[in-house]
């Protein structure tokens, strides 16, 4: 009896339980394709992992030696050990990409996975394994010859393998924005071709969770010969894919909440509406014998069964559509072989915790009235004592029309219904302003990287090792800057630790202005002799301030300098440290060339002309092409964030509408008999529905930008972005929300036009 009684008073109150089932369904779906994308994806991390035997420790140095090697295999905490050589070349026929090359003597520690062709063999001297993803976009095949140049040598080999390394799941091109697949491959290649060449990396596995903690046992096996000792963490390819990973996270746990949040809302103004309502009924009930435990069971499977339903749907909808749809769109950034979407028991907790809260809120509805007194509950509420409302006593309040009296009365009366719909738009307002704001970042992200930053419309890559004056050459022909690029070590005190250190990318420059830097207002500046300048986020994380001392090395050399800092810079892009390059030379080391920025509009063959040492020219498709991309994916953002803020205004506005109707169902019978048209009528809902929007929208636009600010900062250290809105952002924002809350009104229109005479007897009696 009661479960027919329970279903038809859903079906009586469909709006209001199908709100509270969209919100339990957005809440966990909200969850379920995040966190269904991230348990894949660190599952086949861990499997890619385990089969390639990915180090967990790196350590860097000019050459390392087989006794060193020994030494560290000696040690009860390795497991495994070998030595390699990385170099850094380029694809002669593949627009001179960029080449992350690994030459070794044998195929023990972060082995490459082959995803296609021969297992790597370090017998096979004539053979290259390149990465999957390169060979994708270049339609390179099995057996295809494939050649690189590396200072002014080519090497050609034959296509054996096509590979994912467990060391890049991230993998950029240093030129790059962000990912662009056909300019950047790992290699891998025998060593046998290359005897005496140095061993500058030493990577070792070990049980051990605190890698970092073992710096000093590796630091005794080696004598203190190395230059870096880093773990995972440390690596760029890794990390930024880590990063990545933790943001769903915390938005898997983050934005369900403001979900959860509407929804207990709505199940308490639904809930006290219906119980209220139904006083006699529950009196009547309890006078036949029913105990209070059963009738309050009855009213908490409501909102037990709908919030339930909901729930179920969204872990599968959010997981098999909205989850799958997120592992795509990343596993075509990221080299996660396998990654596609998983459960786990987090799912079940999650369900429990949404429906829990649910019908909680419906046990503090009931409470209130199981605890009358059968013989009491029987009988009609009695009325509420009348009295002015806090708006009456507002000076003006005389001068205010019939409609604004009416509806402020109604809004003291119906307080938590009316928080409801502040809460709702102001949510709304937050994702919207939030949506348009990244957009309107991005562009100014634009703007500073490509007028500010980067003064030159084309760039020129030197082969390693290029003699100074072959580049000063270039230089005199095409006007511009050279920069040199390294990778380096940098700490804020003497002697510190490897958890104490940051490895990072020093630029020097010649200060000539193609190369320029921004203040932290990103306002170009100029970074004073015989000083470095460090970016706004690294100063952050080693807390360093303009005056203070820094200690840095090149990462294969042993040596530490120490510098005063000078200038602290934003890049919204690149994160490091940048030195003069009459600086850099006054402290005996020599200026390598790697780049050459200029403002001329140059070709491959032209500079060819001047100097061999040429590796590659790209121009500003080049560069732009891969913000293009980062781009599509900004605006794939932008969609799903003005989705739901479109979604939370409709569903809010709606109940809060719905349930302001019910109540007032015979005031407004009443508004008709006294001649009032149902335009009129549908005008104080739609002008109640207009002021709680805009409340809303005041108090959600300032954490539009909050939020934004927010998601790009926990997307790792890699990326600086300054989120900006203006004006036309909030304007935009605030009326896509009104509009929508307007529009809301009119779906009482029917419901208004039906209030007939009967009605009007049924709410005189």
């Amino acid at each position: 009896m009661l479960f027919k009684k329970m279903i038809r008073e859903i079906g009586k109150n469909i709006g209001q339980f199908l709100s509270i089932f969209i919100l339990s369904f957005l809440a966990i779906s909200l969850f379920a394709c995040m966190k269904a994308s991230n348990i894949s994806a660190y599952n086949k991390l861990d499997d890619l992992y385990k089969r390639t035997n990915n180090a967990n420790g790196w350590v860097y140095s000019e050459g390392f030696s087989e006794g060193q090697l020994e030494s560290i295999k000696a040690l009860p905490d390795i497991k495994d050990a070998e030595l390699r050589t990385h170099i850094t070349a380029n694809a002669k026929d593949n627009d001179q990409a960029q080449l992350e090359v690994y030459i070794l003597d044998e195929n023990i520690v972060s082995k490459p996975l082959i995803t296609e062709g021969e297992d790597f063999d370090v017998e096979k001297t004539d053979s290259v394994w390149i990465s999957e993803s390169f060979a994708n976009a270049w339609n390179i095949k099995i057996g295809d010859k494939f050649s690189m140049m590396y200072q002014g040598m080519c090497v050609e080999k034959t296509v054996a393998g096509l590979i994912v390394s467990p060391e890049y799941q991230y993998l950029k091109a240093d030129k790059d924005l962000d990912i662009v697949f056909k300019n950047i491959s790992v290699v891998y290649i025998s060593a046998r071709d290359y005897p005496g060449i140095p061993k500058t990396e030493l990577v070792f596995t070990t049980d051990k969770k605190d890698v970092k903690g073992m710096e000093q046992e590796i630091s005794d096996a080696l004598s203190g010969d190395y230059a870096v000792f880093c773990d995972r963490n440390d690596l760029p390819g890794i990390k930024v894919m880590m990063d990545e990973l933790n943001q769903h996270d915390q938005f898997a746990v983050t934005f369900p909440i403001v979900f959860i949040a509407i929804a207990l809302l709505v199940i308490m103004t639904t809930m006290n509406r219906m119980i209220d309502k139904q006083r006699v009924q529950i009196g009547t009930l309890r006078a036949m014998g029913m105990k209070k435990r059963k009738i309050t069971f009855h009213y908490l499977s409501y909102s037990f069964f709908v919030s339930l339903l909901g729930s179920i749907t969204g872990v599968f909808v959010g997981t098999y559509c909205f989850g799958e749809l997120v592992a795509k769109i990343f596993r075509d950034w990221y080299q996660i072989p396998g990654w596609t979407v998983e459960m786990d028991a987090s799912f079940i907790i999650v369900t429990a915790i949404i429906v829990f809260c649910c019908t909680g809120a419906t046990y503090f509805s009931c409470r209130k009235v199981m605890n009358v007194h059968p013989a009491e509950s029987l009988r009609p509420a009695p009325p509420k004592s009348g009295k002015n409302t806090i708006f009456e006593k507002l000076p003006f309040w005389n001068k205010l029309g019939f409609s604004s009296q009416y509806n402020l009365r109604d809004i003291s009366r119906g307080k938590l219904r009316a928080f409801m719909g502040v809460f709702g738009t102001a949510a709304g307002m937050l994702l919207m302003v939030a949506a348009f704001a990244s957009y309107r970042t991005i562009k100014d992200a634009s703007s500073w990287t490509f007028d500010k930053l980067q003064n030159y419309k084309a760039e020129v890559d030197f082969s390693g090792g290029t003699d100074i004056s072959e580049a000063e050459a270039i230089r005199s022909k095409f006007d511009g800057e050279i920069v040199q690029a390294q990778s380096v070590e940098i700490a804020a005190k003497k002697n510190a630790m490897a958890d104490d250190r940051r490895s990072t990318t020093m630029m020097v420059i010649e200060g000539r202005g193609n190369f320029a830097l921004t203040d932290v207002n990103q306002d170009i500046t100029e970074l004073p002799p015989g000083t470095i300048a460090i970016t706004q986020k690294l100063a952050k994380a080693l807390d360093v301030e303009v005056g203070d001392v820094i200690y840095w090395h090149i990462y294969e050399k042993n040596t530490w300098y120490e510098m005063k800092v000078g200038l602290i810079n934003r890049n919204p892009n690149l994160q490091g440290v940048t030195m003069l390059r009459e600086d850099y030379e006054a402290l005996g080391i020599d200026f390598v060339p790697s780049i050459l920025y200029t403002d001329e509009n140059v070709t491959y063959d032209e500079v060819k002309k001047v100097s061999d040492s040429v590796l590659a020219v790209h121009d500003d498709t080049d560069l732009r092409e891969s913000f293009d991309i980062m781009m599509s994916m900004i605006n794939a953002m932008i969609g799903v964030f003005i989705a739901f803020a479109l979604i939370l205004p409709i569903v809010v506005l709606y109940n809060c509408g719905n349930l302001s109707f019910n109540e007032r169902v015979k005031e407004f019978a009443t508004l008709k008999v006294l001649g009032f048209s149902t335009t009129r009528i549908r005008k104080l809902l739609a002008l109640q529905n207009f002021w709680l929007s805009v409340i809303g929208l005041f108090i959600g636009a300032p954490f539009g930008t909050i939020l934004l600010q927010y998601m790009f900062d926990s997307n790792g250290d890699s990326m600086d972005y300054q989120v900006g809105a203006d004006i036309l952002t909030y304007i935009i924002s605030g009326a896509a929300v009104l509009v929508t809350a307007v529009l809301v009104s009119f779906m009482f229109n029917k419901r208004i036009k039906k209030l007939d005479m009967v009605e009007i007897l049924k709410g005189m009696e």
